[in-house]
């Protein structure tokens, strides 16, 4: 059954991860948060963001919303990009509506959240704050934002051009090898995965394999895959002796991140 899907990227706020639920009905709702130092940030940092987190899914289990929480480094933009796609991803996969707040946290989180929510299609909100908590008391109430009115505005996407599959899945494998790769692992990862037109390349390097077929294989992956991923800087190819080195670029790696195929 359909179910409706909410991602809250949570720094100091309540009222902006809280408040559009008592308009709004939502059957889960997953909660991302630094709630460990990652070896860099203060405990008392930690324990500050656990009291909001805490509070946050206190409130929305009291709505009868079920809530996942992710412990996440949310100062890594790359890292918010690759649980937020992988959430909606993964949530769209299975058929459900996924809604993403991207006023509930700080502004890199949001810039993350909304281009997340924009490549998987998913819908962004933005809470309006009515007012600014004035001291402690307010802001253990209500988070930084207080909001009254509980003005919420959904913002259209608009839909960013990805690679193709083929394409992405090569940008994931590279993402995740985390090195350089030659063209004939990349025919057997591909081979590995039963794409179409490298089934015969399993053993890219075995002599029982006909040149014809590795002809084809090569020249299907140069046209096909890395000339596209290369004319749009996702990927470099440096020639190394005989052999092609293809890896990764930094562009590449946010196109990679924000595929939701990465866990």
């Amino acid at each position: 059954m359909e179910e409706i899907v909410h991602v809250i990227p949570l720094g100091h706020e309540i009222d902006r991860a809280v408040k559009p639920f008592e308009k709004y009905k939502a059957n889960r709702v997953h909660i991302l948060s630094v709630l460990e130092t990652f070896k860099k940030y203060s405990l008392e940092m930690v324990e500050e963001q656990k009291y909001f987190t805490n509070t946050v899914a206190d409130r929305l289990r009291s709505l009868g919303i079920g809530i996942t929480i992710h412990t996440l480094d949310m100062f890594n933009v790359l890292e918010v990009i690759k649980k937020i796609s992988n959430i909606i991803y993964k949530e769209k996969t299975d058929g459900n509506i996924v809604y993403v707040n991207i006023s509930s946290a700080g502004r890199l989180t949001s810039v993350a959240a909304y281009l997340s929510a924009m490549v998987h299609n998913a819908k962004a909100y933005y809470v309006v704050a009515d007012r600014y908590s004035a001291n402690k008391q307010e802001k253990k109430m209500h988070g930084i934002s207080i909001c009254e009115r509980c003005e919420t505005n959904v913002l259209e996407p608009f839909k960013l051009q990805l690679p193709k599959e083929n394409e992405m899945k090569v940008l994931v494998r590279l993402c995740k090898e985390g090195k350089g790769m030659k063209t004939a692992d990349i025919i057997e990862f591909l081979a590995s995965k039963h794409i179409r037109g490298f089934e015969k390349c399993v053993d890219m390097r075995s002599r029982k394999v006909p040149r014809k077929d590795k002809i084809n294989c090569l020249m299907k992956l140069n046209k096909g895959i890395l000339e596209k991923l290369e004319e749009n800087g996702y990927i470099k190819r440096v020639k190394i002796g005989k052999y092609n080195e293809i890896t990764i670029t930094d562009s590449g790696k946010y196109i990679a991140y924000i595929s939701g195929l990465l866990e």
